[in-house]
């Protein structure tokens, strides 16, 4: 009979500290040619989802990999709705067992490979190909709705057992996707700053470690040290020293960062986002940079000068428009802000938010926006 245990998210609590990470964390120009030797060490078969649209540029470059190391390899493209039943249509595609998922792609394609390997209860190895966010690193997976709402954020037992990062494959990757994984890991920094000092939960509701802040502090003095010269070469094939820092920052430092560091203000509003006119449109990492800004507003702090550099140089958003979001009424920053104060990252603050105060703090960045964009 097998053990019966409790799901990760009810294990743990803010008495103690937790600190979670892949099993493995591999960067560098051609590492996808490791891949079959990882997925050797977990077992003989593996199926690899992978997104559709990168199939013909990568699917057989991993099969390659893998046959060379002995493990056979079932490949099954994922183009469709990530959502509640993802997980069963692609495990209803299997020709039979599998000891390892490997997930190629961006977020969803990896997402796609977290829901099927829960399923299986199999290993899990996740081969990026942007650098869109750190959702290669973490446990975490999201499903949608229809219309990119959130439906739900669900938890594998375990991290990743192997990440692999080749940057050859990054740095072809289109200039957007990387805009938004700078956008979604320069707020770790200060979201993990956020939880630590009010000894709030992080992605396993346990308190951060002194570890995870620093890492999540070292994300954030990367991006600012190399970002700017790592974009300038983002879409070119060229691997620099900026670049390869900045990847490692917004995948392996975000990742660890938010998980074990935890999410504050700036993730809570994703949830409120969508719900704004083009809002569900707009990548995560970008909501996600124009959301940190409203959190040095809500606190009343002061955006750093590098910040706003950064975000120049990046062209991250300083308003609402420039996020691509319409006209937003008073009814519907209201539905914003219930959205926002519902998620749990809200109480990693150092004070109660109500929805007036988030209101006046947005109200407040698209004031001040303009002079942002125009000063030096």
């Amino acid at each position: 009979m097998p053990l019966q245990h409790k799901p990760i998210m009810e294990m743990f609590d803010t008495r103690v500290t937790v600190f979670g990470a892949p099993g493995r964390y591999i960067q560098g120009q051609g590492a996808w040619r490791l891949v079959g030797d990882c997925a050797a060490t977990l077992g003989a078969r593996a199926v690899l989802v992978i997104d559709a649209t990168i199939r013909d540029m990568l699917a057989g470059q991993v099969e390659e990999s893998c046959a060379a190391a002995g493990v056979d390899l079932q490949i099954l493209p994922f183009a469709g709705h990530l959502g509640a039943n993802t997980g069963a249509e692609l495990q209803a595609q299997l020709d039979g067992p599998v000891a390892a998922v490997l997930a190629a792609g961006g977020g969803r394609a990896i997402d796609a490979g977290k829901a099927l390997a829960e399923r299986l209860g199999s290993a899990l190895i996740t081969l990026p190909t942007v650098a869109s966010n750190d959702a290669p690193t973490s446990k975490n997976f999201v499903l949608y709705e229809d219309g990119h709402r959130m439906l739900e954020v669900r938890h594998l037992m375990r991290n990743p057992d192997f990440v692999v990062v080749d940057t050859d494959i990054l740095s072809k990757a289109p200039k957007a996707l990387f805009r938004a994984g700078m956008g979604d890991a320069l707020a770790k920094k200060f979201e993990a700053d956020a939880c630590f000092n009010s000894g709030g939960g992080t992605m396993f509701l346990a308190r951060s470690t002194r570890l995870a802040h620093q890492i999540a502090n070292t994300c954030y003095e990367t991006l600012v040290k190399h970002g700017a010269g790592a974009w300038s070469v983002v879409g070119t094939g060229t691997v620099t020293e900026d670049f390869d820092a900045a990847v490692e920052a917004m995948i392996l430092m975000a990742g660890l960062g938010f998980e074990s560091g935890g999410l504050s203000l700036p993730h809570a509003l994703t949830r409120g986002i969508p719900l704004l006119p083009g809002g569900g449109d707009v990548l995560h990492g970008i909501q996600v940079a124009w959301a940190l800004i409203v959190h040095f507003e809500a606190l009343k702090l002061e955006l750093p000068p590098e910040v706003v550099r950064l975000y120049k140089a990046v062209g991250l958003p300083l308003s609402l428009q420039e996020m691509g979001v319409g006209a937003s009424s008073r009814a519907e920053l209201v539905a914003l802000a219930d959205a926002t104060l519902a998620v749990r990252h809200i109480k990693n603050l150092p004070f109660a938010l109500d929805a007036d105060a988030l209101i006046s703090a947005i109200l407040r960045v698209e004031e001040k926006a303009p002079a942002r964009r125009a000063g030096a």
